[in-house]
């Protein structure tokens, strides 16, 4: 495998994928499994109000260079297969996704004991996420 590195990274792909998970994330863990989430992992309305904003600040600053980070790992990804349409940047997502980041939680997930339905959906924003940044950053050359 080669990696074409002199064809550039297109750093507006890259942070429109990172601000993607940020707003994917705020739908995930908000309004479509937030209450579930927050049952599974114990984030009650009361330790929320503990948590200042600075530590939440800093929370959600290192949660966006670390999509960040995956969004620029899948543009190598990318462009060292010759990924050119939505559907080839759908591919490398999914598979990214599926493949690396589910498989890896599903393992500390049985490790630690966690339910199922926690692991689906923590899992499930990272495979949404990674299939839509692999669009991204594919198509926006």
């Amino acid at each position: 495998m080669v990696f074409n590195l002199q064809e550039g990274f297109y750093l507006w792909a890259i942070l429109a994928s990172a601000a993607a998970s940020m707003v994917l994330g705020f739908i995930w863990y908000g309004p479509l499994f937030g209450k579930a989430w927050g049952r599974y992992s114990g984030w009650t309305a009361e330790k929320i109000k503990t948590v200042s904003g600075k530590s939440m600040g800093l929370t959600y600053a290192m949660t966006l260079i670390a999509a960040v980070v995956s969004s620029l790992a899948l543009t190598v990804l990318s462009r060292s297969l010759g990924a050119t349409t939505a559907m080839d940047g759908l591919m490398i997502g999914l598979l990214a996704g599926v493949g690396l980041v589910a498989m890896a939680l599903a393992t500390n997930f049985l490790f630690e004991r966690r339910p199922l339905g926690f692991w689906l959906i923590v899992a499930g924003y990272e495979v949404i996420f990674t299939a839509a940044a692999g669009v991204i950053v594919t198509i926006w050359r």
